[in-house]
């Protein structure tokens, strides 16, 4: 199964939103992408369990890695184990039971149901990388819309909540950089080259100071 699909469909609908003003069609619009990425999480279950049962032991199933940019090693890397697949199982349906409970907001909706969907390309795409880098980034994409959604359609003390957590997001995102980057150079595949894929570092002796 092609994992980019749980990425790609996500961010084809958020873009299909933007091109419509009338909330019928943008409540269809996202209904529609909610329910395709529910039905790629069922299929993508299945094909798990499929290839469970004829023998494939395989850390990661569905491997695959297109190079982003080669000098630093980095690559939109994926693939699944089982609590991956949980987990895009569960995120499915929670974007399916937002669209749903979300369905009469009619408050600035078109950028309500952009922002959810946008969430969700972000929660696939990280929980999908194998790739140390490209998972950093789309943990970061999840955060703006994260941000948006509680700061504007929140309840109580809602900028107070979206501030707090920005600020809170951002402190840990900066420490989780500056540990990529520590075992990114503290890692050697050969030649001097280092890596952010994770599947590689796993293979590799990271040395430590003691």
């Amino acid at each position: 199964m092609n994992l980019h699909l749980l990425v790609i469909a996500p961010v084809l609908t958020a873009v299909a939103i933007l091109f419509f003003s009338q909330l019928k069609h943008i409540r269809l619009i996202a209904l529609c992408g909610a329910v395709i990425q529910f039905t790629l999480s069922i299929l993508l279950l299945n094909a798990f369990c499929a290839e469970r049962s004829l023998g494939n032991n395989a850390s990661m199933v569905f491997y695959s890695s297109v190079e982003w940019f080669t000098p630093l090693g980095i690559a939109f890397t994926t693939g699944v184990d089982g609590i991956s697949v949980s987990m895009i199982l569960l995120s499915a349906f929670v974007v399916l039971a937002g669209v749903l409970v979300s369905w009469k907001m009619e408050k600035m909706s078109r950028e309500f149901f952009f922002l959810l969907i946008l969430l969700s390309a972000g929660a696939y795409g990280f929980f999908i990388s194998l790739d140390l880098f490209t998972l950093f980034f789309f943990l970061e994409v999840a955060v703006i819309p994260k941000f948006l959604l509680i700061g504007i359609w929140g309840s109580g003390k809602k900028e107070y909540s979206a501030m707090k957590l920005a600020l809170m997001l951002m402190a840990g995102s900066a420490f989780v950089f500056l540990g990529l980057l520590g075992l990114y150079f503290s890692t050697n595949i050969g030649n001097g080259q280092h890596t952010f894929d994770f599947i590689a570092i796993s293979r590799t002796s990271v040395p430590l100071n003691t």
